[in-house]
């Protein structure tokens, strides 16, 4: 018996299928921003549990977004075997330099500060051929650890029968490469040896295959997600052509693949303004755009125009605006209602919530996207 179209309003909201309303989702914070909270009511044992973590289930809670409806996935084993062992090499009182179980070098906070920011990376574990193929060891293709689960196949067999999405995600490909070579690194890397590029690129691509291949035929893969991050305010961090040099064929291999399980959805987390590669990623079947930075550039309108519906398209809210205040919080959600009319879109804000929206700012947001939304509950 064949399996029924997901229930999932997500699923249904991005297939253009009839559906009672889109999902209300949020995108987690920053971990400063519910400590500022706390004054104006955010409750200090949360804060405290929250801690540094970004996408911690009591911010959910507090804000009353959609609880998951259903679903399973299919995991996509890509760990490194064996880490590398974590070692605080340096420390003064507000920061350690660390190696990670990655391999990288950087000198970051102690957790909990108020001025928690990015790392300064100062070394990466790959430098040049011999250093990769020492990694790639850490990375072989037959690790036993790489078997997909008896167990995780018959949930994804059980939620694709009663209804519900199976999904899958990986790390996409510039932004594995970047974590083992570093982003300047990189840069370099594919001018100066693009051969070792290409085969670090398709070893990762073989690597996520390697799960995808043992999933059975039966068994449906409703939708793939995939982590970039390979932009900036100006754009990607590589050209259209270098990217489709690079990383286009090893996203058409996977998505190939995906595709045998009738895979029809794809989602690509990229911050920045992604314009001059959105075009790469539709034509592999990466063809929803997350979380679609305004202030960086990125503008939906845009894309619809440039790709219609082939294009589907979740964030979008100006966080910029939502710190102004109500009066701009309705402008700028009047100014993605026609997008939403269209279909293939869930609004939410388009990137963590950061400490310079307030709590009152941010809670009157909810209220007024619920309404767009048609939430009543």
């Amino acid at each position: 018996m064949a399996n029924p179209v997901p229930r999932n309003r997500g699923y249904r909201t991005f297939m253009y299928l009839p559906t009672d309303r889109v999902p209300d989702v949020e995108f987690g914070c920053w971990p400063q921003t519910v400590r500022a909270w706390v004054p104006d009511g955010f409750p200090k044992d949360w804060a405290a549990e929250i801690g540094e973590n970004m996408f911690h289930p009591r911010f959910n809670e507090f804000i009353g977004v959609d609880r998951d409806e259903g679903g399973a996935g299919i995991p996509i084993h890509l760990g490194m075997n064996p880490a590398f062992e974590h070692k605080v090499l340096e420390e003064d009182d507000l920061t350690q330099i660390v190696q990670d179980t990655s391999g990288v070098i950087a000198r970051r906070w102690k957790g909990g500060v108020q001025e928690s920011s990015i790392p300064q990376f100062l070394e990466f574990p790959v430098k040049d051929r011999k250093s990769w193929e020492a990694m790639k060891e850490r990375y072989r293709l037959d690790d036993p650890a790489r078997k997909v689960s008896d167990e995780a196949i018959a949930k994804a067999r059980q939620a694709a029968a009663a209804g519900w999405t199976v999904g899958a995600g990986a790390c996409g490909f510039y932004g594995a490469l970047r974590n083992w070579v570093g982003t300047e690194n990189l840069s370099y890397l594919i001018y100066d040896d693009p051969t070792l590029v290409h085969e670090m690129a398709d070893h990762w691509a073989e690597l996520i295959l390697v799960s995808l291949r043992q999933v059975p035929p039966d068994v449906p893969l409703h939708q793939m997600g995939w982590w970039e991050d390979m932009a900036y305010n100006h754009g990607p961090l590589v050209s259209p052509k270098t990217f489709d040099e690079f990383f286009t064929p090893c996203y058409q291999a996977v998505m190939d693949e995906a595709r045998q399980h009738g895979c029809m959805l794809s989602h690509v987390d990229c911050d920045g303004n992604i314009h001059d590669l959105v075009a790469s990623w539709i034509r592999t079947g990466v063809n929803i755009m997350f979380p679609c930075e305004v202030a960086a550039g990125t503008d939906m309108f845009r894309l619809r125009r440039e790709f219609g519906g082939r294009v589907r398209l979740q964030g979008g809210v100006d966080k910029v605006a939502v710190a102004k205040g109500r009066d701009a919080i309705r402008r700028e959600l009047d100014r993605i209602a026609p997008l939403l009319a269209e279909g293939g879109f869930i609004p939410h804000l388009d990137h963590l919530v950061p400490p310079d929206i307030s709590l009152p700012n941010y809670m009157f947001y909810r209220e007024e996207k619920k309404k767009l939304i048609g939430k009543k509950d």
